[in-house]
Protein backbone atom coordinates (compact mmCIF):
# COMPACT_ATOMS: atom_id res chain seq x y z
CA UNK A 1 0.00 0.00 0.00
CA UNK A 2 2.81 2.39 0.89
CA UNK A 3 4.68 1.59 -2.30
CA UNK A 4 1.62 2.13 -4.48
CA UNK A 5 0.84 5.46 -2.79
CA UNK A 6 4.40 6.69 -3.19
CA UNK A 7 4.45 5.61 -6.84
CA UNK A 8 1.26 7.54 -7.50
CA UNK A 9 2.76 10.66 -5.91
CA UNK A 10 5.83 10.38 -8.11
CA UNK A 11 3.69 10.05 -11.22
CA UNK A 12 1.72 13.16 -10.27
CA UNK A 13 4.91 15.14 -9.66
CA UNK A 14 6.36 14.05 -13.00
CA UNK A 15 3.14 14.98 -14.75
CA UNK A 16 3.15 18.45 -13.19
CA UNK A 17 6.77 19.00 -14.19
CA UNK A 18 5.94 17.91 -17.74
CA UNK A 19 2.96 20.28 -17.92
CA UNK A 20 5.08 23.19 -16.64
CA UNK A 21 7.80 22.41 -19.20
CA UNK A 22 5.26 22.31 -22.01
CA UNK A 23 3.77 25.61 -20.86
CA UNK A 24 7.20 27.24 -20.81
CA UNK A 25 7.99 25.92 -24.32
CA UNK A 26 4.66 27.15 -25.68
CA UNK A 27 5.15 30.56 -24.07
CA UNK A 28 8.68 30.89 -25.46
CA UNK A 29 7.44 29.82 -28.91
CA UNK A 30 4.71 32.47 -28.76
CA UNK A 31 7.13 35.20 -27.69
CA UNK A 32 9.61 34.16 -30.39
CA UNK A 33 6.90 34.20 -33.04
CA UNK A 34 6.19 37.84 -32.16
CA UNK A 35 9.90 38.69 -32.20
CA UNK A 36 10.45 37.00 -35.56
CA UNK A 37 7.48 38.70 -37.20
CA UNK A 38 8.74 42.02 -35.82
CA UNK A 39 12.21 41.41 -37.29
CA UNK A 40 14.18 40.12 -34.29
CA UNK A 41 16.03 36.86 -33.70
CA UNK A 42 14.61 34.07 -31.55
CA UNK A 43 15.56 33.88 -27.89
CA UNK A 44 17.17 30.59 -26.77
CA UNK A 45 16.20 28.98 -23.47
CA UNK A 46 18.82 29.20 -20.70
CA UNK A 47 18.62 27.03 -17.57
CA UNK A 48 20.26 29.49 -15.15
CA UNK A 49 18.00 32.34 -16.30
CA UNK A 50 15.05 29.97 -15.95
CA UNK A 51 15.97 29.07 -12.37
CA UNK A 52 16.35 32.74 -11.45
CA UNK A 53 12.97 33.60 -12.98
CA UNK A 54 11.28 30.72 -11.16
CA UNK A 55 12.78 31.74 -7.82
CA UNK A 56 11.56 35.33 -8.17
CA UNK A 57 8.07 34.13 -9.15
CA UNK A 58 7.95 32.07 -5.94
CA UNK A 59 9.11 35.08 -3.92
CA UNK A 60 6.33 37.27 -5.35
CA UNK A 61 3.66 34.70 -4.50
CA UNK A 62 4.92 33.88 -1.02
CA UNK A 63 5.31 37.55 -0.09
CA UNK A 64 2.26 38.78 -2.03
CA UNK A 65 4.25 41.40 -3.90
CA UNK A 66 4.88 42.57 -7.45
CA UNK A 67 7.88 44.13 -9.15
CA UNK A 68 11.57 43.40 -9.63
CA UNK A 69 13.02 43.76 -6.13
CA UNK A 70 13.28 41.41 -3.16
CA UNK A 71 13.92 42.21 0.49
CA UNK A 72 16.56 40.27 2.38
CA UNK A 73 15.09 38.20 5.19
CA UNK A 74 11.78 37.60 3.46
CA UNK A 75 10.70 34.04 2.56
CA UNK A 76 12.14 32.69 -0.73
CA UNK A 77 14.67 35.58 -0.99
CA UNK A 78 17.43 34.91 -3.56
CA UNK A 79 18.72 38.41 -4.34
CA UNK A 80 17.61 42.03 -4.20
CA UNK A 81 17.88 42.70 -7.93
CA UNK A 82 17.47 40.66 -11.12
CA UNK A 83 21.25 40.71 -11.72
CA UNK A 84 21.94 39.38 -8.21
CA UNK A 85 19.40 36.61 -8.65
CA UNK A 86 20.71 35.41 -12.02
CA UNK A 87 24.33 35.17 -10.86
CA UNK A 88 23.21 33.26 -7.76
CA UNK A 89 21.42 30.86 -10.11
CA UNK A 90 24.70 30.29 -11.99
CA UNK A 91 24.51 32.81 -14.83
CA UNK A 92 27.99 34.37 -15.32
CA UNK A 93 26.82 37.83 -16.43
CA UNK A 94 24.86 40.62 -14.72
CA UNK A 95 23.95 42.09 -18.12
CA UNK A 96 20.29 41.01 -17.91
CA UNK A 97 16.76 42.38 -18.29
CA UNK A 98 13.60 41.27 -16.51
CA UNK A 99 9.86 41.42 -17.22
CA UNK A 100 7.22 40.61 -14.59
CA UNK A 101 3.44 40.30 -14.78
CA UNK A 102 0.94 39.20 -12.14
CA UNK A 103 -2.63 37.90 -12.10
CA UNK A 104 -3.00 37.10 -15.78
CA UNK A 105 -4.72 33.91 -16.94
CA UNK A 106 -2.02 31.90 -18.69
CA UNK A 107 1.43 32.66 -20.02
CA UNK A 108 0.20 33.79 -23.45
CA UNK A 109 -2.00 36.42 -21.82
CA UNK A 110 0.88 37.54 -19.61
CA UNK A 111 3.03 38.09 -22.71
CA UNK A 112 0.23 39.99 -24.46
CA UNK A 113 -0.27 42.23 -21.43
CA UNK A 114 3.44 43.01 -21.29
CA UNK A 115 3.40 43.94 -24.98
CA UNK A 116 0.56 46.39 -24.32
CA UNK A 117 2.74 48.09 -21.67
CA UNK A 118 5.28 50.12 -23.64
CA UNK A 119 8.36 49.95 -21.42
CA UNK A 120 7.93 46.21 -20.87
CA UNK A 121 7.35 45.69 -24.60
CA UNK A 122 10.69 47.30 -25.40
CA UNK A 123 12.39 44.83 -23.04
CA UNK A 124 10.92 41.92 -25.01
CA UNK A 125 11.92 43.63 -28.30
CA UNK A 126 15.44 44.53 -27.18
CA UNK A 127 18.21 44.28 -29.77
CA UNK A 128 20.92 43.08 -27.33
CA UNK A 129 19.51 39.84 -25.89
CA UNK A 130 19.48 36.35 -27.36
CA UNK A 131 18.53 34.03 -24.48
CA UNK A 132 15.78 33.83 -21.88
CA UNK A 133 14.52 32.03 -18.80
CA UNK A 134 10.86 31.86 -17.77
CA UNK A 135 9.34 31.07 -14.38
CA UNK A 136 5.87 31.13 -12.88
CA UNK A 137 4.21 30.50 -9.56
CA UNK A 138 0.65 30.50 -8.29
CA UNK A 139 -1.14 30.76 -4.96
CA UNK A 140 -3.38 27.93 -3.81
CA UNK A 141 -5.49 30.21 -1.65
CA UNK A 142 -7.68 33.13 -2.58
CA UNK A 143 -5.03 35.80 -2.24
CA UNK A 144 -4.48 39.18 -3.88
CA UNK A 145 -1.47 38.03 -5.92
CA UNK A 146 -2.67 34.75 -7.40
CA UNK A 147 -0.25 34.23 -10.29
CA UNK A 148 3.23 35.54 -11.08
CA UNK A 149 5.14 35.30 -14.37
CA UNK A 150 8.82 36.27 -14.62
CA UNK A 151 11.02 36.53 -17.73
CA UNK A 152 14.80 37.00 -17.46
CA UNK A 153 16.71 37.85 -20.64
CA UNK A 154 20.45 37.82 -21.18
CA UNK A 155 23.14 37.93 -23.86
CA UNK A 156 25.08 34.71 -24.46
CA UNK A 157 28.05 36.58 -25.92
CA UNK A 158 28.45 38.77 -22.83
CA UNK A 159 28.06 35.67 -20.64
CA UNK A 160 30.89 34.03 -22.63
CA UNK A 161 33.12 37.07 -22.01
CA UNK A 162 32.53 36.65 -18.28
CA UNK A 163 33.89 33.09 -18.48
CA UNK A 164 37.18 34.34 -19.94
CA UNK A 165 40.22 35.83 -18.24
CA UNK A 166 41.79 39.08 -19.46
CA UNK A 167 45.25 40.46 -18.84
CA UNK A 168 45.20 44.21 -18.15
CA UNK A 169 47.25 46.19 -20.65
CA UNK A 170 48.08 49.89 -20.92
CA UNK A 171 45.99 51.94 -23.35
CA UNK A 172 42.94 49.66 -23.11
CA UNK A 173 39.68 50.76 -21.50
CA UNK A 174 38.01 48.22 -19.24
CA UNK A 175 34.54 47.80 -17.74
CA UNK A 176 33.52 46.29 -14.40
CA UNK A 177 30.22 45.34 -12.72
CA UNK A 178 29.30 43.21 -15.73
CA UNK A 179 30.17 39.73 -14.49
CA UNK A 180 29.38 37.58 -11.46
CA UNK A 181 32.68 38.74 -10.01
CA UNK A 182 31.85 42.46 -10.07
CA UNK A 183 35.54 43.42 -9.92
CA UNK A 184 36.34 41.47 -13.10
CA UNK A 185 37.59 43.75 -15.87
CA UNK A 186 36.30 43.26 -19.41
CA UNK A 187 37.76 45.22 -22.36
CA UNK A 188 35.21 47.84 -23.37
CA UNK A 189 35.91 47.42 -27.08
CA UNK A 190 35.28 43.67 -26.85
CA UNK A 191 32.09 44.24 -24.85
CA UNK A 192 30.73 46.66 -27.46
CA UNK A 193 31.77 44.42 -30.37
CA UNK A 194 29.98 41.47 -28.76
CA UNK A 195 26.76 43.47 -28.35
CA UNK A 196 27.04 44.75 -31.92
CA UNK A 197 27.33 41.18 -33.25
CA UNK A 198 23.91 40.31 -31.82
CA UNK A 199 22.34 43.61 -32.88
CA UNK A 200 23.33 43.05 -36.51
CA UNK A 201 21.32 39.82 -36.61
CA UNK A 202 18.18 41.92 -36.17
CA UNK A 203 16.26 44.15 -38.55
CA UNK A 204 17.32 47.79 -38.86
CA UNK A 205 13.96 49.24 -37.74
CA UNK A 206 11.36 47.49 -35.58
CA UNK A 207 7.66 48.46 -35.75
CA UNK A 208 5.04 47.37 -33.25
CA UNK A 209 2.34 46.35 -33.84
CA UNK A 210 4.19 44.80 -36.77
CA UNK A 211 2.81 45.19 -40.30
CA UNK A 212 -0.50 43.35 -40.83
CA UNK A 213 -0.61 42.15 -37.23
CA UNK A 214 -4.10 41.20 -36.06
CA UNK A 215 -5.85 40.62 -32.74
CA UNK A 216 -4.39 43.72 -31.06
CA UNK A 217 -6.32 44.48 -27.88
CA UNK A 218 -7.54 48.10 -28.28
CA UNK A 219 -6.82 49.38 -24.76
CA UNK A 220 -3.93 50.21 -22.45
CA UNK A 221 -4.52 50.59 -18.70
CA UNK A 222 -1.52 50.77 -16.43
CA UNK A 223 2.17 50.18 -16.15
CA UNK A 224 4.79 50.84 -13.51
CA UNK A 225 6.42 53.24 -14.13
CA UNK A 226 3.51 55.03 -15.83
CA UNK A 227 4.21 56.37 -19.36
CA UNK A 228 0.92 58.30 -19.40
CA UNK A 229 0.32 59.92 -15.98
CA UNK A 230 -3.24 61.09 -15.41
CA UNK A 231 -4.81 58.40 -17.63
CA UNK A 232 -6.30 55.21 -16.23
CA UNK A 233 -7.46 54.09 -19.68
CA UNK A 234 -6.12 54.90 -23.15
CA UNK A 235 -5.43 53.22 -26.48
CA UNK A 236 -2.91 50.54 -27.43
CA UNK A 237 0.53 52.22 -27.91
CA UNK A 238 2.59 52.05 -31.12
CA UNK A 239 6.39 51.95 -31.13
CA UNK A 240 9.28 52.40 -33.56
CA UNK A 241 12.83 51.34 -32.63
CA UNK A 242 16.01 52.01 -34.59
CA UNK A 243 18.75 49.41 -34.29
CA UNK A 244 21.84 51.05 -32.72
CA UNK A 245 24.06 48.82 -34.87
CA UNK A 246 22.92 50.81 -37.91
CA UNK A 247 21.81 54.21 -36.58
CA UNK A 248 23.25 56.77 -34.19
CA UNK A 249 21.04 59.88 -34.54
CA UNK A 250 17.32 60.09 -35.40
CA UNK A 251 15.12 63.19 -35.56
CA UNK A 252 11.36 62.63 -35.55
CA UNK A 253 9.30 64.49 -38.16
CA UNK A 254 5.84 62.91 -37.78
CA UNK A 255 4.07 59.96 -36.14
CA UNK A 256 0.37 59.60 -37.00
CA UNK A 257 -2.45 57.07 -36.71
CA UNK A 258 -5.54 56.78 -38.97
CA UNK A 259 -8.71 54.69 -38.69
CA UNK A 260 -10.01 52.53 -41.53
CA UNK A 261 -11.95 55.47 -42.97
CA UNK A 262 -8.75 57.45 -43.35
CA UNK A 263 -9.54 59.83 -40.48
CA UNK A 264 -6.59 60.77 -38.31
CA UNK A 265 -6.71 59.89 -34.62
CA UNK A 266 -5.76 63.36 -33.43
CA UNK A 267 -5.82 62.80 -29.67
CA UNK A 268 -2.41 61.22 -29.22
CA UNK A 269 0.78 61.83 -27.28
CA UNK A 270 4.19 61.22 -28.84
CA UNK A 271 6.90 60.05 -26.43
CA UNK A 272 10.61 60.08 -27.13
CA UNK A 273 13.81 60.55 -25.15
CA UNK A 274 13.36 64.28 -24.55
CA UNK A 275 9.80 64.08 -23.11
CA UNK A 276 9.54 60.58 -21.66
CA UNK A 277 8.23 61.20 -18.10
CA UNK A 278 10.27 58.28 -16.74
CA UNK A 279 13.49 58.87 -18.77
CA UNK A 280 13.51 55.27 -20.02
CA UNK A 281 13.24 55.73 -23.80
CA UNK A 282 16.50 56.06 -25.70
CA UNK A 283 17.25 58.49 -28.52
CA UNK A 284 16.38 55.71 -30.97
CA UNK A 285 12.93 54.82 -29.57
CA UNK A 286 9.62 56.54 -30.41
CA UNK A 287 6.12 55.88 -29.07
CA UNK A 288 2.63 57.02 -30.10
CA UNK A 289 0.09 56.81 -27.25
CA UNK A 290 -3.58 57.14 -28.36
CA UNK A 291 -5.30 59.07 -25.57
CA UNK A 292 -8.56 57.18 -26.08
CA UNK A 293 -9.24 53.48 -26.52
CA UNK A 294 -9.10 52.17 -30.06
CA UNK A 295 -12.18 50.42 -31.46
CA UNK A 296 -12.65 46.66 -31.71
CA UNK A 297 -12.26 44.93 -35.08
CA UNK A 298 -10.86 48.00 -36.83
CA UNK A 299 -8.01 48.27 -39.34
CA UNK A 300 -5.66 51.13 -38.49
CA UNK A 301 -2.87 52.72 -40.49
CA UNK A 302 0.30 54.12 -38.90
CA UNK A 303 2.64 56.61 -40.59
CA UNK A 304 6.09 57.40 -39.22
CA UNK A 305 8.59 59.90 -40.68
CA UNK A 306 12.07 60.76 -39.44
CA UNK A 307 15.57 61.77 -40.51
CA UNK A 308 18.04 59.05 -39.54
CA UNK A 309 21.72 59.95 -39.86
CA UNK A 310 20.81 62.47 -42.56
CA UNK A 311 18.55 60.12 -44.55
CA UNK A 312 14.75 60.47 -44.76
CA UNK A 313 12.93 57.44 -43.38
CA UNK A 314 9.20 56.84 -43.89
CA UNK A 315 7.23 53.85 -42.62
CA UNK A 316 3.61 53.18 -43.54
CA UNK A 317 1.92 50.06 -42.16
CA UNK A 318 -1.44 48.61 -41.07
CA UNK A 319 -2.73 46.46 -38.21
CA UNK A 320 -6.13 45.28 -36.93
CA UNK A 321 -7.58 45.27 -33.44
CA UNK A 322 -9.26 42.26 -31.81
CA UNK A 323 -12.66 40.97 -32.86
CA UNK A 324 -14.36 39.23 -29.93
CA UNK A 325 -16.06 35.97 -30.86
CA UNK A 326 -19.34 37.00 -29.26
CA UNK A 327 -21.65 39.88 -30.25
CA UNK A 328 -20.47 43.25 -28.94
CA UNK A 329 -22.83 45.62 -27.15
CA UNK A 330 -21.32 49.11 -27.08
CA UNK A 331 -22.77 50.91 -24.04
CA UNK A 332 -22.70 54.70 -23.69
CA UNK A 333 -24.26 56.59 -20.79
CA UNK A 334 -25.18 55.58 -17.27
CA UNK A 335 -28.39 53.56 -17.74
CA UNK A 336 -29.44 51.41 -20.68
CA UNK A 337 -31.70 48.43 -21.45
CA UNK A 338 -30.60 45.81 -23.99
CA UNK A 339 -32.70 43.08 -25.63
CA UNK A 340 -30.74 39.79 -25.62
CA UNK A 341 -31.40 36.15 -26.43
CA UNK A 342 -31.65 33.63 -23.60
CA UNK A 343 -28.61 31.38 -23.16
CA UNK A 344 -26.31 33.45 -25.40
CA UNK A 345 -22.94 34.99 -24.62
CA UNK A 346 -22.02 38.56 -25.50
CA UNK A 347 -19.29 41.14 -24.95
CA UNK A 348 -20.36 44.23 -23.04
CA UNK A 349 -18.13 47.22 -23.83
CA UNK A 350 -18.76 50.09 -21.39
CA UNK A 351 -17.37 53.05 -23.34
CA UNK A 352 -15.25 55.22 -21.01
CA UNK A 353 -16.67 58.68 -20.33
CA UNK A 354 -13.25 60.08 -19.50
CA UNK A 355 -9.58 59.14 -19.24
CA UNK A 356 -10.18 57.91 -15.67
CA UNK A 357 -13.44 56.04 -16.25
CA UNK A 358 -12.77 52.38 -15.45
CA UNK A 359 -14.89 49.70 -13.79
CA UNK A 360 -13.88 48.40 -10.37
CA UNK A 361 -16.53 45.72 -9.89
CA UNK A 362 -20.18 44.85 -10.44
CA UNK A 363 -23.29 43.36 -8.87
CA UNK A 364 -25.42 41.00 -10.96
CA UNK A 365 -29.09 40.02 -10.81
CA UNK A 366 -31.16 37.40 -12.56
CA UNK A 367 -28.61 34.63 -13.07
CA UNK A 368 -26.10 36.48 -15.23
CA UNK A 369 -22.59 35.03 -15.44
CA UNK A 370 -20.00 37.77 -16.12
CA UNK A 371 -16.21 38.08 -16.16
CA UNK A 372 -13.86 40.96 -16.99
CA UNK A 373 -11.93 40.98 -20.27
CA UNK A 374 -10.45 44.36 -19.33
CA UNK A 375 -11.45 47.20 -17.02
CA UNK A 376 -14.16 48.44 -19.40
CA UNK A 377 -15.18 45.18 -21.07
CA UNK A 378 -16.96 42.08 -19.82
CA UNK A 379 -17.89 38.69 -21.23
CA UNK A 380 -21.52 38.06 -20.24
CA UNK A 381 -23.60 34.86 -20.45
CA UNK A 382 -27.36 35.32 -20.08
CA UNK A 383 -29.83 32.97 -18.37
CA UNK A 384 -30.98 30.03 -20.49
CA UNK A 385 -34.64 30.86 -20.00
CA UNK A 386 -36.62 33.92 -20.85
CA UNK A 387 -37.04 36.15 -17.80
CA UNK A 388 -39.68 38.69 -16.86
CA UNK A 389 -37.81 39.62 -13.67
CA UNK A 390 -34.90 41.99 -13.25
CA UNK A 391 -31.75 40.88 -15.06
CA UNK A 392 -29.02 43.45 -14.70
CA UNK A 393 -25.42 44.44 -14.06
CA UNK A 394 -24.83 47.28 -11.62
CA UNK A 395 -21.48 49.08 -11.80
CA UNK A 396 -22.36 51.86 -9.38
CA UNK A 397 -23.12 54.96 -11.42
CA UNK A 398 -23.64 52.81 -14.50
CA UNK A 399 -26.38 50.19 -14.80
CA UNK A 400 -27.31 47.86 -17.62
CA UNK A 401 -30.69 46.08 -17.70
CA UNK A 402 -31.32 43.10 -19.96
CA UNK A 403 -34.59 42.06 -21.59
CA UNK A 404 -33.98 38.32 -21.93
CA UNK A 405 -36.10 36.96 -24.78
Amino acid sequence: MLYRSLRSSLLIICLLVSLEANSAQEGLAYLNSIREKSGLIKLKSNKALQNAAASHARYLIQNQQSGHYEKKGHPAYTGSTPSQRVVKAGYPSMFVMENVSINTVGQKKSIENLFSAIYHRLVFLNFDTDEIGYGSSSANKKRQVKQAYVYNMGASGIAALCRRSFTLTNGTYYMRDICKQSSKMVPQSLFEATKDKVRRKNREIILYPYAEQTDIWPAFYNESPDPLPGYKVSGFPLSVQFNPAYYSHVTLKAFRLYNENGKEIEETRILQENNDPNHILTALEFVLMPLKRLEFDTRYTAVFEAVADGVNVKKHWKFRTSKPEAKIYRVNGNTITLAVEAGTTAVLYMVPDSRNDILHGYRSRGGINASFLDQNTLKVTFPKRRSSGKVSLDFGKKKVFFDVQ
